[in-house]
């Protein structure tokens, strides 16, 4: 703090003297410490925002310009929903996501095996069970040959720099 304190009085300083201000009696002027890069005023970013499937889903920022950050937007139960990827492209033009959910068809299906299997506990016949016992099983099936895990759909926005 102290010595950015002093940088900004030796500058104030230098910069009245180059105003044509003059040094108070006994007053040693020191010149201005280089500045260690040089600022550069930026054009304000620009957001690039692609919607979709989010199986690899790219935002790619405009030509000649670079990915300074990105991200992703998803609605529903986050709990159900997994983002296996989120990072800038290997190139830096853009932003990719990828993400899935359970497939909410294999979560109905298992609802309908649960209730076949409460049929077969229920039953009062040895028919009744065996019959029961078959619709299980067939649900049973469908289940296991179901994806577990689905695509979802969303929004990737890439925040885009041109550096000038």
């Amino acid at each position: 703090m102290r010595s950015t304190a002093l940088t900004l009085c030796a500058a104030t300083f230098t910069a009245l003297l180059a105003c044509g201000a003059t040094p108070a009696a006994g007053a040693t002027a020191h010149p201005a410490p280089a500045p260690h890069r040089a600022l550069r005023l930026l054009a304000p970013p620009r957001i690039v925002t692609v919607q979709g499937e989010l199986n690899r889903l790219t935002a790619r920022c405009p030509a000649g310009s670079y990915v300074i950050s990105g991200g992703f937007e998803i609605s529903g139960y986050e709990i159900e929903q997994t983002v296996t990827a989120s990072h800038p492209t290997t190139a830096g033009d853009g932003w990719v996501v990828s993400a899935d959910s359970i497939n909410p068809e294999l979560l109905k299906q298992l609802e309908v095996v649960q209730a076949k299997q409460d049929a077969v506990d229920n039953a009062t016949t040895d028919a009744q069970r065996e019959a029961a016992q078959k619709e299980l099983e067939e649900a049973q099936r469908i289940a296991y040959n179901m994806p577990q895990r689905a695509p979802v759909n969303g929004a990737v926005y890439a925040v885009c720099s041109t550096g000038a």
